[in-house]
């Protein structure tokens, strides 16, 4: 027995006195913050953002840390072909404002981000100077994924559907501003394929990311590291009258039950095309409905996720709203990928990013988009 005290005792000894605890105190440093993003075959989309890094004793509202008076520039390292950025609001940089004069306008419209080329962003302010690098990716292809029969929890077995996923290919800058403007309108007058899927309710289809998936799409996944999915409900904004409901104890002035969906007992104006639901199971997955001035419900609008397998079943968690949705699945570049794979929820605070932005903080990233356009309807 006491040889076996004394050989744990010299293990425990060993073990102990064979780590070094030299913990040094680094010395915080104030950092340009940057965020940008590029996308294949389109002019600059996004506004750059520049802002400061503050310590964590530092007593500074964030809105303080934007920067305005940065310089800031993009350059094609293979043509040297460089975009200069304008402040545009607080922190936010783009290459043209409402000042620009037509010269300006011209050369942003020109400056198209080449699929496989490296771009560098370079930020210049009296904090230092930064620069960050990204290589667009040359393609990202999706097609309709047949995922077959889906098996409810209540033993019903239901077909998935197909939709056509490449119908809103190839578009120009000038088409994709003339697609904004008027959705709807512009579907019509270029007799565009949009197929209709439905929304419906129930521990079949709005359960988890397990449930009905009402469509699925299929992509090179061993091409691609990150992609980014993007669902952007088109008719998020329509507004009319809060629906009728029989089984409400809410009535209006005129008698009629209504679902009051911002709890004022009047029937009035909302997003009619919320798609709304306030059982338990939905706030989980969804959580609380975000609400305006005036008390009416909305969602976040576009809604992103990030996955790495392929194919990707399409289920109710996509959609936040019924009406036309633009979905973009982006290959997004290398960069993206580091940056969030470390803590990607963000759970710690003291671990950072791995950023791209040499000797500051963010990402520069750049994608490669194929999008679709698909109908989301109520279920009647």
């Amino acid at each position: 027995m006491k040889q076996k005290l004394s050989s744990l005792f010299l293990f425990f000894s060993l073990m102990f006195f064979s780590c070094e605890f030299n913990d040094q105190k680094i010395e915080y440093q104030e950092k340009l913050v940057v965020f940008g993003s590029i996308v294949a075959n389109l002019p600059i989309t996004d506004t750059v953002t520049v802002s400061k890094s503050a310590s964590i004793s530092e007593d500074i509202l964030a809105q303080d840390l934007w920067i305005n008076d940065a310089e800031v520039f993009m350059v094609n390292d293979s043509t040297k072909d460089t975009l200069l950025f304008k402040n545009v609001d607080y922190g936010k940089y783009f290459p043209i404002d409402e000042q620009s004069n037509i010269d300006e306008i011209t050369k942003y419209a020109s400056y198209i981000i080449d699929p496989g080329a490296t771009y560098s962003l370079v930020v210049n302010h009296d904090i230092g100077s930064v620069i960050a690098t990204t290589t667009v990716p040359n393609e990202m292809n999706i097609s309709s994924a047949d995922l077959g029969d889906y098996n409810c929890p209540d033993g019903q077995v239901l077909a998935t559907k197909n939709i056509d996923v490449n119908n809103f290919e190839n578009l120009s800058f000038e088409e994709m501003i003339e697609f904004y403007q008027d959705p709807n309108q512009y579907v019509i007058q270029n007799n565009i394929n949009v197929d209709s899927v439905t929304y419906r309710f129930g521990d079949c289809f709005t359960r988890s990311f397990a449930s009905y998936p009402m469509f699925g799409v299929d992509f090179e996944a061993d091409v691609h590291q990150t992609v980014k999915i993007i669902s952007f409900a088109l008719e998020a904004n329509k507004k009319g009258l809060e629906p009728l409901d029989s089984l409400s104890s809410t009535i209006s002035a005129e008698g009629d039950p209504f679902f009051d969906f911002n709890y004022n007992k009047v029937r009035d104006s909302v997003f009619v095309n919320l798609i709304y639901d306030t059982t338990l199971g939905f706030r989980i997955w969804k959580g609380q409905y975000l609400r305006d001035e005036n008390s009416n419900p909305y969602r976040i609008n576009p809604w992103q996720w990030n996955i790495e397998t392929a194919p990707s079943p399409m289920m109710w968690l996509y959609f936040d709203y019924y009406g036309l949705h633009l979905v973009s699945f982006m290959s997004t570049s290398e960069s993206y990928f580091n940056y969030f794979s470390g803590d990607p929820v963000g759970q710690n605070i003291y671990l950072l990013p791995n950023s791209n932005i040499e000797g500051g903080l963010g990402v520069l990233y750049s994608s490669f988009t194929s999008s679709f356009l698909v109908y989301i309807k109520k279920d009647e």
